[in-house]
């Protein structure tokens, strides 16, 4: 390791950054999305392994600001950690993730957040994975729609009034992004696999529900939902329309519905036959204790506690959308 160089990159580096990643999936433009329209993206969070001018291993920060009741969180998405097949093996990423790791607290980071199947590895680091319920839907069921609402494709004209419903109905949630009109235009650009399925629920002409949706881990995914006061039943409608469209190319459909009881038991009166899922690959950090403790208006040793998490965004109440993965 005496050769390797651990440092963040400059503006004129990000092609090279995509060119690494692109050995992933080999697709480059599956990681260009988050790195080109994000607008949390920057170079002095974009962390990378060198090696007598090559670039070996990466990983990537976006700034998320989360609800938290009274307060908000900042939160240290760490992304897109990759290390070139001809690398591996040297704990280059660890000790990647290690130095990024420290400087996080220099850029105001609260806690950090990230997603991974590689528990064990990442609890090293001192991460903690948490709980969030997920609602399977198995495909079978015959769906009618009432016929109330006109069901459509989103349309660029409608981000006013999506942005108004998310406000008022994610704006009560501990979990959610606030977010300003550059993140919505960037997030509409990379929250897809590649694209979403994005459907909005109209009364009188008038906005009143959305719900976006694309394919994740083979199954079609509602990724995010929302709905004006008194419209409960067009969440419904919506659901059940990417219900049935998903599940025709699908083994199912998930939806992140612990905290909407009421939606959850409409749907399964309408024939839909759900199973509780506890997805665990979500995991969490404390970036810097003392800030925490301050926003929380606790302790220190407070923020020490092994129920932490599960008290800050418990899963029967609290939401992450899977929209603002990074």
């Amino acid at each position: 390791m005496s050769d390797v160089t651990l440092r963040t990159i400059s503006a004129e580096e990000r092609d090279a950054v995509l060119d690494l990643l692109a050995e992933w999936y080999n697709d480059r433009n599956f990681f260009a999305r988050y790195l080109l329209h994000d607008p949390t993206f920057s170079p002095d969070l974009c962390f990378v392994a060198e090696e007598h001018g090559t670039l070996l291993s990466t990983f990537q920060v976006f700034r998320k600001e989360l609800r938290l009741d009274g307060t908000s969180l900042d939160v240290a998405g760490v992304g897109n950690v990759f290390t070139t097949a001809a690398a591996r093996g040297r704990r280059i990423a660890s000790r990647l993730l290690e130095y990024g790791l420290t400087q996080l607290p220099n850029h105001g980071f609260d806690v950090s957040l990230l997603f991974a199947v590689r528990l064990a590895f990442y609890a090293r680091l001192g991460y903690q994975s948490h709980l969030r319920y997920l609602a399977f839907f198995a495909p079978g069921a015959v769906v009618e729609l009432s016929g109330r609402y006109l069901i459509r494709a989103y349309e660029d004209a409608d981000l006013s009034a999506v942005g108004e419903i998310y406000d008022l109905y994610s704006g009560r949630l501990r979990g959610t992004t606030i977010r300003s009109p550059a993140y919505w235009k960037g997030q509409l650009r990379y929250a897809g696999n590649p694209d979403e399925r994005f459907l909005v629920a109209l009364d009188a002409n008038r906005v009143v529900a959305y719900a976006r949706a694309t394919e994740l881990w083979d199954f079609w995914v509602v990724m995010e939902y929302g709905y004006a006061p008194g419209h409960l039943e067009a969440l419904v409608e919506l659901l059940l329309r990417h219900f049935a469209e998903g599940t025709q190319k699908h083994p199912g459909m998930l939806v992140q519905l612990a905290h909407e009881p009421k939606a959850l038991e409409a749907l399964k009166a309408r024939g839909l036959i759900d199973r509780q899922i506890e997805d665990v690959f979500w995991m969490w950090r404390v970036v810097s204790p003392e800030r925490l403790a301050s926003k929380l208006g606790v302790p220190v040793g407070a923020v020490e506690s092994p129920n932490l998490w599960r008290d800050l965004l418990p899963p029967e109440s609290s939401v992450y959308w899977i929209s603002d993965r990074f």
